[in-house]
């Protein structure tokens, strides 16, 4: 089972309520940036069979369904969101508005055929609408959890300035796929993989899913010539 971890909660001690029972779990693991945490149920229950989406990205203006035992409501995302409170997030979420008061963190909300598209992170704090983390986002920190028990990031060895108006990139570290591939300071970011880049915050996004040793298209801009090149990223750097 997949949770939304609430900010200063004690991870290794989780409680599953079923009614009035209590049953004990174990922990998978705990994603510290994303607040995702995993955990499996150790006493007798028979869980719901749930249908997850894959990697597709909702697209904006679309209605989902709350996912939420003896709660039948319709919701609606309206876009995406790469800061809060000015902070730039290390991936975007989704805006949902809802008709009713925002579901608890960790409630899933469900396309038209039932599939889980989007978990609740927490409250936007104004009115009924809430962030949550896409389908997307919880398969690629499932997957590491799973076989690592941490998210491993994928690393091309590319800096750039958050303040600056344009995804350039400020500088490319020396032994990084980056520099073997022939990438220099001041070239400009367009896309990583299927994700389009327009400022900083899109590649903080882009670069939240990489995965050491899957290669990615990153399509840049140095001068006026487009340039194209397919990088492999590796573990992080100590």
């Amino acid at each position: 089972m997949v949770v939304v971890v609430a900010a200063g909660a004690d991870v290794t001690k989780p409680m599953l309520q079923l009614g009035n029972r209590t049953v004990p779990v174990r922990v998978i693991g705990h994603d510290p940036v994303s607040r995702l945490g995993f955990i499996e149920a150790q006493g007798e229950m028979t869980p719901n069979a749930v249908s997850w989406a894959g990697n597709a990205i909702p697209s904006g203006n679309t209605t989902l369904h709350v996912g939420e035992a003896g709660r039948s409501a319709k919701c609606r995302m309206t876009g995406w969101v790469k800061q809060v409170g000015g902070k730039i997030l290390p991936f975007a979420l989704l805006r949902v508005n809802f008709s009713q008061p925002t579901p608890k963190p960790g409630t899933p909300l469900l396309d038209n055929t039932g599939r889980v598209v989007a978990i609740i992170f927490q409250s936007a704090g104004s009115g009924n609408s809430a962030y949550a983390i896409p389908a997307e986002a919880v398969h690629r920190v499932h997957r590491d959890i799973v076989t690592s028990g941490r998210l491993i990031r994928g690393w091309l060895g590319l800096a750039l300035r958050s303040e600056s108006q344009i995804p350039q990139i400020s500088s490319v570290l020396p032994d990084s796929p980056a520099a073997a591939a022939g990438i220099k300071p001041k070239d400009v970011l367009l896309s990583i993989g299927s994700r389009h880049i327009t400022e900083y915050a899109d590649a903080a996004n882009a670069f939240f899913y990489l995965t050491p040793g899957k290669p990615v298209r990153v399509r840049l801009l140095r001068g006026v010539e487009p340039l194209e090149f397919t990088l492999t990223p590796t573990k992080p750097e100590s």
